[in-house]
Formats: structure tokens, sequence, C-alpha cells
């Protein structure tokens, strides 16, 4: 079974999908949530710190009264000395005291920083930022440190880190810049801890709830699938399963009202076999019993009717209705066991070596005198060469004379157009009137036994409503199909489609239904 086509796996597939999306979402958000609220809390710690520490750093240049380019270098190497030690917490971040406006690369005689942290580490966006605004300012960057010399390729080592910078000015040595890389390391590692466990936590959700579903589901599908088996052991015919009820739940009421079903459809269909044997053997048994009466009165009519001209008028006259109507009748119980048969599958083929040209040119020929006398005449077209296949000769001629005989008898006196071609893979003959045709959907039941578009024309023609319901039949039995089109009042069309090997499925259709 394919997985698409199991109602579980649908089940399944849903849950999985949808739960994996709403996980997702919610997992994204709160993360999200998360890391802002990590983040904000951060800014919040470093702007407070960065805020105190500058405001110490101006007020010791500014009360040790500094003249001396000396002087000022000595306390500017005890600022940063004081800064060094412990780097990269909130407490102790690197420190970095920049001139206004120096190169970006360079440090100058005032510019220091601890731990040898490279001038690149402060982005030139905050130091334009720092210089135009009173307040602090920050942004998320790196702290390079410098290459480490021992070993032999050259390592720059970087560190991310969140940057915070405000400006100073002392009297005498113009205007500076101080700024505090906080490393977010720690931050860092606690939002992957973070994201990891979330995600750790959305897939074990997604298994529970594969498995909360996968087990109700269970209990759903395996009932539904239970019944599916057995509605098909019930289409094949098999009526001795039955689903097992249990408890009296709503699957308890669907599994003994399924055994109901199927002890009615047993029932029924029982009864039904029985009164159709009962009617195929009635059929049978009536048509053969009619048979030996039938054929003395035939030898006595036919006798009458042979002597009918030395009968008086009126007589002679009736031994031709007694000759005509024994004849329909005869042509009825012929039909009656060939129904009879079909309906007890006793049927066989006798298959030989037939021209099929040659076979519609035979059954038109015969029919040409009664299309005569109806004021009709055929139009025969085939192939130049034979067209040879392997069918029963007897039932192909009676397939084309209920053709032909239903074509005359609805063809109003008019041309009745006979064509016969041959594909790769099938054979077709159509048989197309001008006569009074067929009304919407009748196409469809002019095969139905004892089914007439005319009943009072059957009537005067004698007709039994059989012909081609039996055509039909001796078409499946070639592997083949007959279909049917008209329009009422422009005629109608026959096509008799066969494959050239009866062994092959019909897949070619070599004339068009349209009309």
């Amino acid at each position: 079974m394919r997985f698409t086509n199991s109602l579980a796996f649908r089940v399944l597939g849903t849950t999985l999908l949808l739960s994996t999306l709403l996980v997702s979402v919610l997992g994204s958000i709160l993360n999200q949530l998360l890391s802002d609220g990590i983040r904000e809390s951060k800014i919040e710690a470093v702007l407070n710190e960065s805020e105190s520490k500058l405001f110490q750093t101006e007020n010791r240049f500014v009360i040790s009264g500094i003249s001396s380019v000396a002087g000022f270098r000595d306390a500017m190497d005890r600022t940063i000395t004081e800064f060094a030690g412990a780097k990269g917490n909130e407490r102790n971040p690197e420190v970095v005291i920049l001139q206004a406006n120096s190169p970006t690369t360079k440090y100058l005689i005032y510019e220091r920083s601890t731990n040898q942290v490279l001038k690149e580490s402060i982005p030139k966006e905050l130091r334009d930022r720092v210089l135009v605004s009173k307040e602090l300012q920050y942004l998320y960057g790196e702290i390079l440190y410098p290459t480490s010399f021992l070993t032999t390729v050259p390592i720059e080592r970087l560190e991310p880190a969140l940057i915070v910078g405000g400006q100073f000015t002392l009297a005498n040595f113009g205007q500076f810049e101080m700024y505090f890389l906080f490393s977010t390391a720690p931050e860092n590692q606690t939002l992957s801890l973070i994201s990891r466990t979330l995600l750790i936590g959305a897939i074990a959700l997604v298994l529970v709830l594969l498995f909360v579903v996968w087990a109700v589901s269970r209990q759903v599908v395996t009932p539904v699938k239970r019944a599916a088996e057995i509605a098909e052991k019930l289409s094949a015919g098999d009526f001795a399963e039955r689903m097992h009820v249990e408890g009296a739940d709503e699957i308890a009421r669907l599994a003994q009202s399924f055994n109901e079903m199927a002890s009615a459809l047993q029932n029924q269909i029982t009864r039904l076999e029985n009164l159709s044997r009962v009617q195929q053997r009635f059929v049978s048994d009536v048509s053969h019993e009619l048979r030996t009466p039938l054929t003395t009165l035939k030898m006595a009519s036919d006798l009458i009717y042979r002597q009918r001209h030395d009968f008086d008028p009126t007589i002679s006259r009736s031994a031709e209705l007694l000759s005509a109507q024994l004849e329909r009748f005869e042509n009825l119980l012929t039909e009656l066991l060939e129904v009879s048969r079909f309906d007890a599958g006793v049927v066989n083929l006798e298959p030989d070596v037939t021209d099929i040209v040659a076979l519609v040119e035979k059954g038109v020929d015969t029919l040409t005198p009664i299309a005569k006398e109806h004021g009709s005449i055929f139009r025969y077209s085939h192939p130049a060469e034979p067209i040879v296949t392997v069918v029963d000769p007897r039932r192909m001629d009676r397939i084309l004379r209920n053709l032909l005989n239903n074509a005359i008898a609805y063809g109003e006196g008019k041309s009745i157009d006979v064509e016969v071609r041959v594909g790769e893979h099938s054979i077709a003959v159509a048989v197309r009137d001008y006569g009074i045709g067929l009304r919407k959907g009748e196409e469809n039941r002019v095969f139905d036994r004892f089914w007439r578009a005319d009943p009072s024309r059957e009537r005067t023609r004698g007709g039994t409503g059989l012909g081609l319901s039996i055509a039909q039949e001796d078409a499946q039995l070639h592997g083949g199909i007959i279909e049917a089109a008209g329009v009422y009042g422009q005629g109608s069309l026959f096509v008799l489609t066969i494959p050239r090997d009866r062994s092959e499925e019909l897949t070619e259709r070599l004339f068009s239904l349209s009309l």
C-alpha cells in the first residue's frame, strides 16, 4: 500500500507539518524574546558601568591638575594600568582612549589601550557618533588583538564585543574619546545554550505529539482499515468476514452497523442470485420446451404456406401471417436461448481466420434486397487489401447483421453508409444511417435488453429488442465494444471496434462519434 493512500500516514504527516510549523514559530518568538531580554540587560548594565568609569576618569585628570606633557603621559599610563587586568567581563572591559579625530590605525602619543587592543577595534561609525554627541554611544563589534609571535603562522585573535564610547575634554590637552569594549562571549554562549535547549525541546515536543497522534489514530484507523479490507472482500463476493465488536463507543457501533449491513447484503444478494438462477433456468427450460412444438408448427405452417395459392384469399392471407409470426417466434426463442447462455456464462467462441472485409461485404449483399424493400441502399467503403484476423465468424456475422438491420429499420428509406477501417492495433466497422436518429441519452440505452427507441415501429417490424444487446455481448467476447451516437432527426452511428489481437486490450479508436 502506498503511504499516500494511508489515512494514518496522512494524519501523522499533517501533524508533523503543523506541529513543526507551530513549534518553529513559537520557538523563534521565545528565542527572540530571551535574546532581546539578555541583550537589553547587558546594554543597560554596560552603559551604567561605562558612564561611571568615564566620569571617574575625567574627574581624575581634572583633579590632578596636570600641566606638563610628561605628567599627562604618566597619568594616562597609570589610568590604563588600573583598567588593565582581567579582561572581557562586565566589570573589567578593555579600555581604549583616543584623541579626537585621530587616525583609525596607529596610536598617537596620548592614546592608550589595555592589553594591546588594536585601534582598528573601534568602528569608524561609532567614533563619528561619539564626536557629535554628549551621550554615550554603543555598537556591536569585535575586539582585535595583535598577531601572536609564539607560532610560525601569524594568528589574529578576535572576540565579539559590545563597544561603548563617550568623549571628555581636558584643558591644555584637547578633546578625547574613551571606549569600553565589553566581551559578549558569555552572553553568546548563553544564547547558544538557550537556542540548543529550545531546539531539543521542540524536537522532543514534536516527537511526543507524533506518538500521541499515532496512538490515538491507531484506535480509529485500525477499525477503519479492517472495515476497508472486509468491504473489499464483500465486493469480491466473500460475505463470511465480519468486524470485531468490542466496547460500546462510536467505533463499536460502526463495527456493529457494518456487520449488520454485510449480513443484509449477503441475504439480499443470495436471494437475488437464487431469483436470477430460477429466472435463467425458467427462460432456458421454456425456450427448450417450446422448441419442439414450434418445430412441428413450423413444418405444418411451411406446408400450408406452400399451398396458399390453392386456398381462398382470406385463408391464403392467414397462412402468410401464420408463417411470418412463427418465424418471428422462432427468432425470439433463438435470441432468448442466446441470452440465457450469456447469463449462465457458458458461451464459447469458435475462432477462425477471417477476412473482415469479405465478411462485411457478405452481410451487405445478403441484406441489400431487404434494404431496397425499405427504400434504402448501402454505400460500402473498405481498404483495398483484405483485413485478416482471428474471430468467431458466426458471431461476427450476427453483430454485423444486427447493426445493418437496425440501420434499415430506422433509416427512413435513406442511404446507409458502411465503412471498414484498420489501424495498428484495432479494426473498426461503422454503420451510419440518416433516419430518425437518437435522442440525448438514448445512445447509452440502445444496448439494454428489450429496450426500443420506437416501440410502435418494433411491433410493426417484429423486433424483439434483444439484437443490439446480443451484439454488444458478442463484441465483448472478442475484446471489443460497440459504441453509438445519434442526433434526433439526423440519423445515428454505430461503431464496432475490436482489437487485431484478442489477447490485447482495446486502446485505439478509429472513428469519431461526433455527427
